[in-house]
């Protein structure tokens, strides 16, 4: 795609699932690649292999929950590369099992779900933008949403789905805010997408059945297919782009 190589991008979340195949497709376009995760573990092993494919990656071990660690990992981030043009934050968690209608609903899980969710997306902006305008001057951000968002279509996950309707609307007020300043922010929101954790949830075929069965494609997505979306809104293709949401979702919002 046009516009990717030689660009710093970060990417929170960057240890597994979408994230990491958001980083390794980066990287594979000629990104240099800044991955943030909050396993030390997952994101260093992702990097291994971005430069064991001739790619330049650096790791950071971020609670994205936490704004000093999010700061100083910007801060290390233009230090090593000088820059940052690309802002691909991702990060997120979910938890069918403790999360629940809101009358029932700990607000510990309210907390933990939102802070991650909705205002780790908000710090990694805040000083991904910061650090955009105070090197590159411009640049693309992209935040990965959900249907959960928009539709009703997760019962009784309510702070999950509370927290990515927040991360819509903070994207439709940075695509405002920054379009006069050349900071593009979009969204891609993935359907049912099978991340190594998802896998091992529907192992079982008739479970794997039961989640696709509303999905017109009849299947979950790949991680990669979502990070082609994201690759696209970084780029100088979605040049003209900004405010806009992606789904890449099999169908599942069309029904």
């Amino acid at each position: 795609m046009r516009g990717l190589k030689g660009k710093v991008a970060v990417v929170t979340g960057a240890g597994s699932g979408i994230g990491r195949a958001i980083a390794e497709r980066l990287c594979e376009e000629g990104c240099r690649v800044a991955a943030l995760d909050w396993n030390q573990d997952n994101v260093e092993e992702a990097a291994a292999g971005m430069i064991d494919a001739g790619g330049e990656a650096m790791t950071l071990h971020v609670d994205i929950s936490d704004e000093a660690a999010v700061e100083a990992a910007y801060k290390a981030i233009v230090a090593r590369f000088g820059q940052v043009d690309i802002v691909c934050s991702n990060a997120g968690i979910f938890s069918a099992e403790r999360d629940g209608k809101v009358d029932d609903l700990p607000k510990s899980v309210w907390d933990e779900v939102v802070g991650v969710n909705l205002t780790g997306m908000y710090l990694a902006c805040k000083h991904g933008v910061a650090a955009i305008k105070a090197t590159a001057g411009k640049g693309a951000v992209v935040l990965t949403g959900s249907p959960t968002g928009i539709l009703g279509c997760t019962p009784a996950s309510t702070a999950y789905s509370s927290s990515k309707a927040g991360v819509h609307g903070l994207s439709r007020v940075m695509a405002v805010d920054y379009a006069q300043e050349g900071i593009r922010v979009n969204v891609v929101i993935p359907g049912f997408t099978l991340s190594p954790l998802v896998r091992e949830l529907v192992a079982d075929p008739e479970v794997y059945e039961w989640n696709v069965k509303n999905i017109p494609m009849r299947r979950g997505a790949e991680p990669n297919e979502i990070a082609g979306a994201v690759a696209f809104l970084a780029s100088d293709d979605a040049s003209y782009m900004t405010g806009s949401f992606i789904t890449v979702d099999g169908g599942l919002t069309a029904v």
